[in-house]
């Protein structure tokens, strides 16, 4: 099987190093190889194996020895009640605790399912937030490139202009000065993007330092629930309570009551059962051989002063189980403001790429080659056009960081949505 995963992933490998790697690529390979699934399968078989054992009866005891053997002679044929012994013993243990004992184990194993699938909710959403910090990183790093040429051949227009004698030195050294501002830019940007593409390493190896695709996900399920809950104002707590996080702390809750069951049965007796076999040594005084003994007992605890044993057992189980109640609540409203809080940011960061898509980026570049043309017409200093073109290149990284934000907070209400 292990040999089976490796060919699978190193034909995966091959395969992406042809083609630049996807997003579900990337998710794909990040959830076969996360450990924490090892981690929570480990602990489900770990589970599952204390509650078959803790449904099992103690082991036999036996019992080998002498009894009534005289202190005068320590002679095994002198008395008649010196005997050889050999023994058996079994424990029962209270009422059904063994069965309750590994239905607590099997209800603990399944929490650990829940747990391990929220895991997978979280990692993909880690992928998802650090593939578009580097995608936002690599269009930044696009448009300050796009600038740069715009800026190396107004230098050079500017230089052509400054051997002719038509322009101040004054604006050939500010355009210097942008150009080597649009290098540290690029350097800081590139630097950016290494650290993100180190921290995806974590998840999908040496395959982060290679090309990734600029295709972005359409998530119409989710845009489809933004849209309904905008429309009806609805609460999340029906959608929350199919989250596995939410599922987890629900098993908590019945994990508690079986607490609750096995107190319960501290009430019950426990049985011992005892049968011993006596063998004697010693014979009448008529040669015969004296009989050997039989024995057998039943030994049973009662449970009658319960007021500081099982009944602060019980008051203890009840108060847990209330208290993984109370954690189940609180957790699912605490979910739903989130995801209402998320949905609202997603609202608000898509109206803020509204205003500058259909606003402030045309006007911006409106602005700009209005100043080329009045500093063409010497009616404006250089230095304005060189504000204008920066005002405008932040405005189209900020437009980018608004349109990545807005991936990120669907990606975030993805994780609520257990997808």
């Amino acid at each position: 099987m292990r040999i089976r995963n490796l060919f699978a992933l190193l034909f995966t490998v091959i395969t992406l190093q042809v083609s630049a790697l996807t997003l579900q690529d990337a998710l794909q390979i990040a959830l076969k190889e996360d450990p924490g699934q090892k981690i929570y399968q480990a602990q489900q078989g770990a589970l599952i194996a204390k509650g078959n054992n803790s449904a099992t009866l103690a082991d036999p005891m036996i019992k080998l020895g002498v009894a009534n053997l005289p202190t005068d002679s320590f002679s095994l044929d002198n008395e008649a009640m010196t005997q050889l012994t050999l023994g058996i013993s079994q424990q029962f243990s209270r009422g059904d605790s063994l069965a309750i004992t590994k239905q607590g184990f099997q209800l603990q194993s399944e929490t650990v399912v829940f747990q391990g699938a929220d895991r997978r909710l979280l990692v993909k959403k880690t992928v998802r937030d650090l593939w578009f910090n580097i995608l936002f990183i690599e269009k930044s790093k696009q448009l300050v490139s796009q600038n740069k040429k715009l800026f190396n051949s107004l230098n050079k227009d500017l230089a052509s202009q400054y051997s002719l004698g038509l322009i101040e030195n004054e604006d050939l050294i500010n355009a210097d000065i942008e150009l080597g501002l649009f290098d540290e830019k690029l350097a800081k940007l590139s630097q950016q993007s290494l650290t993100y593409r180190s921290l995806l390493s974590e998840w999908i190896g040496p395959l982060a330092y290679d090309k990734l695709s600029a295709t972005i996900p359409v998530w119409t399920d989710t845009l489809t629930y933004i849209k309904g809950s905008e429309t009806h104002h609805i609460e999340h707590y029906e959608l929350l309570a199919k989250h596995p996080k939410v599922l987890a702390l629900k098993q908590n809750i019945l994990v508690a009551g079986s607490d609750i069951d096995l107190a319960q049965q501290s009430y019950k007796p426990s049985f011992k059962v005892e049968l011993g076999y006596g063998h004697r040594m010693s014979e009448f005084d008529n040669g015969k051989a004296r009989p050997d003994l039989l024995s057998g007992f039943v030994s049973m605890d009662l449970p009658i002063f319960t007021d500081q044993r099982q009944d602060q057992q019980m008051i203890a189980a009840l108060h847990n189980k209330g208290q993984k109640q109370a954690e189940h609540r609180l957790l699912i409203r605490q979910l739903n403001a989130q995801l209402q809080a998320e949905i609202v940011n997603y609202q608000q960061l898509l109206s803020r790429q509204l205003r500058y898509k259909n606003s402030l980026l045309k006007q911006a570049k409106s602005r700009s080659r209005a100043y080329v043309q009045s500093y063409q017409s010497n009616t404006r200093p250089f230095t304005e056009v060189i504000q204008a073109y920066m005002d405008e290149l932040n405005l189209s990284i900020e437009y980018q960081q608004l349109y990545f934000d807005g991936l990120k907070s669907l990606s975030k209400i993805r994780y609520f949505q257990a997808l």
